[in-house]
């Protein structure tokens, strides 16, 4: 009967291998795809300057100004209901 307790201890020594494989299994997240080439994160991504056209644009609409000249072209401005101010050259 020696037999049966051996296999008892092996199956018990397999229960434990699989209950810590199952464990790394599960904290190891979803299966990964990796792409070839550089990885962006979003930690490293600069912020690129604003074009000058913008900035006084922005500065237009948040003065709720009907129209801004810009390098000799006037931009006339129309109320939007989601976007406040849209600009077109006039």
């Amino acid at each position: 009967m020696t037999k049966g307790s051996d296999l008892e201890t092996r199956v018990a020594k397999l229960e434990k291998e699989i209950a810590i494989l199952m464990k790394n299994h599960k904290t190891s997240g979803k299966n990964k795809t990796y792409k070839k080439g550089k990885h962006s994160s979003a930690k490293t991504k600069k912020k690129r300057k604003v074009n000058e056209f913008f900035k006084m644009m922005i500065v237009a609409k948040k003065a709720g100004k009907p129209s801004f000249v810009y390098k000799g072209n006037t931009y006339k401005g129309t109320k939007h209901p989601r976007l406040g101010m849209v600009y077109k050259k006039a």
